[in-house]
């Protein structure tokens, strides 16, 4: 029987992650680079698999999870963009150039809906845009910092937290509209969040984000349409209902 495979520090390696890797990307699940290690994007992968196919989303590769990986032979369905992130999308665009009042005060509608009026909004903003345009509400019932309910998230390492526990965890690949995508500047946690207008190709998309700046990606002030690269994000999630 083969090991049951899951994340552990150090992570697992071994020629049947790799065999894992591969299968999971023969079937179109985004495991990034096949290289042997059983990390946090393999693990989003198989969670992904184990959503489609009913399975417990747990991202541990046990005897059921086994068994399916060897009887399916069908791909997953080719992407399509998100129906409540497309929604969200939508709503996002009515709020371009809104700006914080008073400047530099983290003081905009999104933080008043959300009760958190004053503090880091990004998120919040990006939660106002699902609830408001998609009817979809964040990390609903999700256990985590910033999460309030009936509003989604306020805090991006939770909403992170919760596309990969979720398997609605793409990774860093080409984007769809309506992706949410997670950013990280300095390598530490991520601390920004966007929703995907389009992918412009060669590593290149564009997206809608509160709380950014010419000068400031974080903590800009207003909401802005902006051109991002891959380098730039832990990756992407995409709402499935």
């Amino acid at each position: 029987m083969p090991r049951d495979l899951h994340v552990t520090s150090p992570h697992m390696r071994g020629p049947d992650v790799k065999a894992l890797q591969e299968r999971l990307a023969k079937l179109g699940y985004a495991v990034g680079i096949t290289d042997s290690v059983y990390g946090p994007t393999t693990a989003g992968a198989v969670r992904a698999f184990q959503r489609d196919h009913k399975l417990e989303v747990d991202g541990w590769v046990g005897p059921r999870t086994f068994e399916e990986l060897e009887k399916t032979t069908k791909p997953a369905e080719p992407a399509v963009p998100s129906g409540p992130g497309v929604l969200a999308l939508a709503e996002a665009a009515l709020h371009i150039d809104v700006k914080e009042d008073p400047p530099g005060s983290n003081k905009t509608i999104f933080g008043a809906w959300y009760g958190l009026n004053g503090y880091a909004w990004c998120n919040m903003f990006v939660s106002y845009c699902f609830v408001k345009g998609a009817n979809y509400i964040i990390a609903d019932g999700f256990k985590g910092a910033g999460v309030r309910a009936g509003k989604g998230c306020a805090y991006v390492p939770t909403t992170e937290a919760w596309l990969r526990a979720t398997g609605m965890w793409i990774g860093r690949v080409a984007p769809l509209p309506g992706d949410i995508a997670i950013y990280n500047w300095d390598g530490r946690e991520p601390d920004h969040i966007g929703i995907v207008s389009k992918d412009l190709g060669g590593g290149a998309f564009e997206a809608i984000e509160g709380n950014t700046g010419p000068s400031d990606f974080s903590n800009g002030g207003m909401v802005m349409r902006c051109v991002r690269h891959l380098h730039q994000v832990n990756g992407f999630g995409r709402v499935i209902v």
